[in-house]
Parts: structure tokens; C-alpha cells; sequence
């Protein structure tokens, strides 16, 4: 099951099984404002995309996830994961 996390008003990380997969924010600086959601695991042809509504965003989302999950295979997906995991870590940070 897909989880949002807002980061802000319309902007937010989405997470499958606990792991940070994505996102969807508002574009404001679209005319008119639209939807963008992307894939964020670092493997060729990630989809993203646009939509006019929140809800149809997660649909879009959700369906083009569950795709690509099917695409990738789970070794693949598991490398880009831990890769994006490692780059992403707390204490990379630190000075």
C-alpha cells in the first residue's frame, strides 16, 4: 500500500512498504497548476507524469508503480534501493 508524507502544503514523499519511492507535488508555477509525480528509484525510464487532480496523481501514480515494479524485478529494484538509501543517509551529512 502506497503512503504520502506531506513535506509541505501539496508536496509529498511517497513511500511503498516503507520505502521512499517517490513523489507528487503541486506545480503553482504551471498555468493552469497541475500534478507532477515521479518514480524516484534511479533506473532507466522511471515514469513520471502529470495530472489534473491530487487523487488522480496517486491513481497515475500508483498504476505506473505497480508497472514498473513488475518491469524491474524485485534484484533490480532492491540495487537502485539500496543505492538511493546509501546516498540518502542521515549521517552523510554530518561535518
Amino acid at each position: 500500500m502506497l503512503r504520502l508524507r506531506a513535506i509541505r502544503p501539496d508536496d509529498f514523499m511517497v513511500f511503498g512498504d516503507g520505502q521512499l519511492i517517490g513523489g507528487i507535488r503541486l506545480a503553482h508555477e504551471r498555468a493552469p497548476a497541475v500534478w507532477l509525480w515521479n518514480v524516484t528509484p534511479a533506473i532507466p525510464s522511471a515514469p513520471f507524469g502529470e495530472a489534473t487532480t491530487l487523487e488522480l496523481a496517486k491513481q497515475r501514480f500508483s498504476a505506473e508503480w505497480e508497472a514498473f515494479k513488475a518491469k524491474c524485478g524485485p534484484e533490480k529494484l532492491a540495487k537502485a534501493f539500496a543505492e538511493m538509501n546509501w546516498a540518502n543517509r542521515p549521517d552523510r551529512y554530518r561535518w
